[in-house]
C-alpha cells in the first residue's frame, strides 16, 4: 500500500470519528486531505471510485462505519461512533496477560500468528497489563520482565516445551471465513483412491486441527447428511455461495467429535500374519507383534507357517512373527517396503498382495530405467546435509513431516523478523497511537520490539502520523508526537486514543491457541488463563472455540519423564528406532526443548552419538517411558548449539541430499500429504508428480516397494535401479509363486 493511500486512510477514519453527524461523500471529499473530487464528471466520478474502495478496506480493516442521514436532508453519509470503534476495556493480571503472551506462539504460519500478534498488541495499547510478550510499561511501572526473571514459557512450567500448529492448507482460510460468515461454500473434493475430484456444496459449522490436519465439518448438501471433510484434499478453489448468516448450526453439534468419528474405524474383523523377519530387522512390525518361533536343531530358529512347515526361500537367520490386521491392502504395504527382509508366510492373499506389489515395483523401475527423463534430479550422494536432520537423525514416522512449505505461502512464513508485509501497516498504526500514550518516555527500540518490526519501519510510521489529523491540517489538528532523544511520547493522539476491537480473525486466533494450550500437560496457572479467556469473550459477545479448534495430542508417560529432565536440565538415555533406516539405537541426548509438530511431539537436544543437535520422535521410543532414562549427569549442550527454525516444517534439505521424482497413481496421492515434498504437478487420470528430497534411500526405497505399481520413480536413474534390484531381491523369497 502506498504512503500517500495510508495517509489518506487514516484522516478519513480520524474525521468520521470526530463528527457526530453522517458526512456525506462530497462532503468528505471536501474535508479529508488526499482527496480531489474535482469539478468535471470524469475527475469525480474517479473520486468516488477511490472512496468506495477505501470505504470497503476500512471495513474489511474491522473498522464499523455507519451509513445513514440526518433528518435535514436525504443524501447518504457515514461516520463511524467511537463506542463502536473502540476496544472495550479488558483489565488483565499480568500472569494473565503473560498466559496469552504464551499461547499465541502456538501458530506457525501468519494466517493465524499476525491476527493473533495484533491482538495482543490492541490489549497493551487498551491498558492490558504488561508482561513478556505485550512490551514495556510506561516510566515508573514495574517492569514487565526483571533482568533474570522467568518468562512466560518458565512461569507456566512449560519452559521447553513449544506446541506448533500451522495453518498451511490452502483451503483453511476461505473456510474459516465461511464458518465465521455461516455462509455456504462449494469446492472440489478428491476422495482417497478417486481419479477425479467431485465438487462438493457444504454448509459449514466448524474447523478442527486434529493430528496436524486441519478438517471442515458441516452439512453436505447434496448427500443430505454431515460429513468431514480434510482440507489438504480440497483440490481447488474454495468459493462461498449464497448470502453470510444462511447457515444455521445446529445446536448441540460437537466438532471434536464429529472430526475423531470421521477418522477412525473399528475392523469388521481383525486376522492375524504370520511374518519371517529378520534378525535385526522390521522393528516397527516388531513392536506391533509377537514372537511365534519355534527351535530347530541346536536352537536355530526355523520360520513356520500355519501349519508349522518350513517356507523355501526363508533363511536360518530370520525369526517368526504373529501381527493382527484388518486391512490386507494396507498390511501388505507396510510389509512389502522391508523387501528382502521380511517375508509373508501366511495368510495366502497378503502373501499374493506383497507378491503383486513387489513385481510392479520391479517392472515399474524396469520401464523407467528404459525411457530418457529430462526432469530436474539432484544427485545421488545420500550422506545428508547440516540441515537434513530429520532422517539422518531418525526424526521417526515418515521420514521427516509433511509437505514443505513452498512458494508464496512459505516464503512469508520464511521472511526475516520486523519485514511486516504493507499491508498490516494501517492496523498496526491505528494500535501504535494508542499503545504510545499509554507509555510516555518509551523507546525507540523497545516500541519496535513490541511490534515486531525495525527501528526504522517504526520511525517512518512516526513520520507518516505527524503530518496525519482532523480536517483543516493546523497544528492544532494533527496528532502531536513528542520525539525527542530516542524517547517517543503522544502530546495530542487526536480521535485514536483507544485502539481498535478486536476483528474476528483476531479474536479466533487468540483464543483458540489459549484454549488449546489450557490441554497441556504439566501447565501452571491454567485458571489465570482461563480467565482471561473469558475476559475476551465477553468484551467480543461470542466464544470463537464453538466452531474453531485444536486438539493437540494428549498427554503421555513419555512427555512427561522428558519434560521433567528438561526442567531439571539432566541428560536423558534413550532407545530409539530410527525409522527411516530401521534401526534402533541407544543415544546419549542433553535435551534442548520439547516441541509439537504436524501431530507429534518431538526432543530436540544435543545428540552425543551424531554430536550435532537431532530431533526425536517421541513415538519411535521403543519402549515408552521405559525407553527413557534420566541420567545424573547435567545436561549442558555446546554453546554454539542452536534449536532449528522450523518455520518451514520439520524437515529441512541439505546440500547432499537426494532429490527425487516419483509418479504416483490417484489411489497413492496420499503419500504426497505425508512427506517432505518439494513441489508437486497433476498427471492425467488423477495422478501426481511429486519431487521431494531424502536423506539416505532407505525410508524412499520402503515406501516405494509398498505402493509397488501406484508408484514410478521417474528420477534419478541410480534410485530407478535401487529399487529394481530391492524388487527383484525381495521376490526370491516367494519363489513358489514369484517368476524366474
Amino acid at each position: 500500500m502506498s504512503r500517500r493511500r495510508l495517509e489518506r486512510l487514516l484522516n478519513l477514519t480520524m474525521c468520521l470519528m470526530a463528527t457526530s453527524r453522517f458526512l456525506t461523500v462530497s462532503e468528505i471529499g471536501d474535508m479529508v486531505e488526499g482527496y480531489e473530487p474535482g469539478r468535471d464528471g470524469d475527475e469525480h466520478e474517479a473520486f468516488r471510485r477511490m472512496f468506495e474502495r477505501d470505504k470497503q478496506y476500512l471495513r474489511d480493516l474491522g473498522i464499523p462505519l455507519e451509513t445513514g442521514s440526518d433528518s435535514y436532508g436525504d443524501e447518504v453519509g457515514y461516520r463511524i461512533r467511537r463506542d463502536d470503534y473502540a476496544l472495550p476495556e479488558i483489565r488483565l493480571t499480568p500472569d494473565e496477560a503473560a498466559a496469552l503472551a504464551l499461547a499465541t506462539r502456538l501458530w506457525s504460519t501468519a494466517s493465524l500468528a499476525a491476527p493473533a500478534a495484533s491482538a495482543l498488541r490492541k490489549l497493551a495499547a487498551g491498558g492490558a497489563a504488561t508482561s513478556p510478550g505485550l512490551g514495556p510499561g510506561p516510566p515508573g511501572e514495574a517492569p514487565a520482565r526483571p533482568a533474570g526473571a522467568p518468562g512466560p514459557a518458565e512461569l507456566f512450567g512449560l519452559d521447553g516445551l513449544e506446541p506448533r500448529v500451522d495453518a498451511a492448507e490452502a483451503a483453511f482460510e476461505p473456510c474459516l471465513a465461511a464458518v465465521q460468515e455461516r455462509r455456504a461454500v462449494r469446492f472440489p473434493y478428491r476422495k482417497p483412491g478417486e481419479a477425479e475430484p467431485a465438487e462438493r456444496l457444504v454448509e459449514p459449522w466448524g474447523v478442527l486441527s486434529w493430528r496436524g490436519r486441519w478438517y471442515l465439518a458441516g452439512h453436505d448438501r447434496r448427500r443430505g447428511a454431515p460429513r468431514v471433510f480434510r482440507l489438504s484434499r480440497v483440490t481447488g478453489p474454495v468459493r462461498p455461495v449464497g448470502p453470510a448468516g444462511a447457515v444455521a448450526v445446529p445446536a448441540g453439534v460437537d466438532l471434536r467429535a464429529m472430526v475423531t468419528m470421521s477418522s477412525s474405524s473399528v475392523p469388521d474383523r481383525v486376522r492375524t500374519a504370520t511374518l519371517a523377519v529378520r534378525v535385526g530387522a522390521g522393528h516397527a512390525l516388531r513392536r506391533r507383534g509377537r514372537p511365534a518361533a519355534v527351535s530347530g536343531a541346536a536352537g536355530v530358529p526355523v520360520p513356520v507357517g500355519e501349519a508349522g512347515e518350513a517356507r523355501p526361500g526363508v533363511g536360518a537367520d530370520m525369526e517368526v512373527l504373529r501381527i493382527g490386521f484388518a486391512d490386507v491392502e494396507r498390511m501388505a504395504r507396510w510389509v512389502a517396503g522391508y523387501g528382502a527382509d521380511v517375508v509373508v508366510l501366511d495368510p495366502p492373499d497378503m502373501r499374493a498382495e506383497v507378491v503383486r506389489r513387489l513385481r510392479a515395483a520391479a517392472g515399474g523401475a524396469a520401464a523407467s530405467a528404459s525411457v530418457p527423463t529430462t526432469a530436474a534430479v539432484g544427485t545421488t550422494d545420500t550422506a545428508g546435509g547440516a540441515g537434513s536432520s530429520a532422517s539422518a537423525a531418525g526424526a521417526g514416522g515418515n521420514g521427516g513431516g509433511r509437505r514443505r512449505a513452498d512458494g508464496p505461502a512459505g516464503r512469508a512464513a520464511g521472511r526475516a523478523a520486523g519485514e511486516a508485509p504493507s499491508e498490516d501497516r494501517l492496523s498496526r498504526l491505528l494500535a501504535l497511537v494508542p499503545w504510545l500514550r499509554a507509555r510516555p518516555g518509551v523507546s525507540v527500540d523497545a516500541a519496535a520490539a513490541a511490534f515486531g518490526i525495525t527501528a526504522r519501519q517504526l520511525r517512518d510510521d512516526l513520520d507518516l502520523l505527524f503530518i496525519c489529523g482532523l480536517p483543516g491540517g493546523a497544528p492544532g489538528d494533527l496528532i502531536d508526537i513528542s520525539y525527542e532523544g530516542g524517547q517517543i511520547t503522544v502530546v495530542d493522539p487526536q480521535t485514536l486514543d483507544r485502539p481498535l476491537r478486536l476483528t474476528v480473525d483476531e479474536a479466533t486466533a487468540l483464543v483458540v491457541a489459549a484454549r488449546a494450550l489450557a490441554d497441556l500437560p504439566g501447565l501452571a496457572g491454567r485458571e489465570a488463563l482461563e480467565r482471561a479467556v473469558e475476559r475476551i469473550e465477553e468484551a467480543i459477545g461470542s466464544r470463537p472455540t464453538e466452531r474453531v479448534g485444536v486438539q493437540l495430542d494428549p498427554p503421555n508417560e513419555v512427555l512427561t519423564v522428558l519434560q521433567r529432565a528438561l526442567r531439571e536440565r539432566r541428560r536423558v538415555h534413550l532407545r530409539y528406532l530410527v525409522w527411516s533406516r530401521d534401526e534402533l539405537t541407544e543415544r546419549d541426548v542433553d535435551p534442548m526443548r520439547l516441541l509439537s509438530m504436524d501431530g507429534h511431539w518431538y526432543l530436540e537436544g544435543w545428540c552425543h552419538r551424531a554430536e550435532a543437535v537431532r530431533m526425536f520422535r517421541l513415538d519411535s521410543i521403543v519402549g515408552g517411558a521405559a525407553g527413557v532414562r534420566v541420567l545424573d549427569e547435567r545436561a549442558a549442550p555446546p554453546p554454539d548449539a542452536a534449536v532449528r527454525d522450523v518455520s518451514a516444517g520439520v524437515f529441512t534439505p541439505g546440500p547432499g541430499d537426494l532429490l527425487a521424482v516419483v509418479d504416483l497413481s490417484a489411489s497413492a496421492r496420499w503419500a504426497a500429504d505425508h512427506y517432505p515434498v518439494e513441489s508437486t504437478a497433476e498427471l492425467p487420470g488423477g495422478g501426481l508428480r511429486m519431487t521431494l528430497y531424502a536423506t539416505g534411500t532407505a525410508w524412499l526405497r520402503r515406501l516405494l516397494l509398498g505402493l509397488g505399481g501406484d508408484a514410478r520413480v521417474v528420477g534419478p536413474p541410480t534410485l530407478v535401479t535401487e529399487i529394481h534390484d530391492a524388487a527383484a531381491k525381495a521376490l526370491t523369497a516367494y519363489d513358489d509363486t514369484a517368476s524366474s
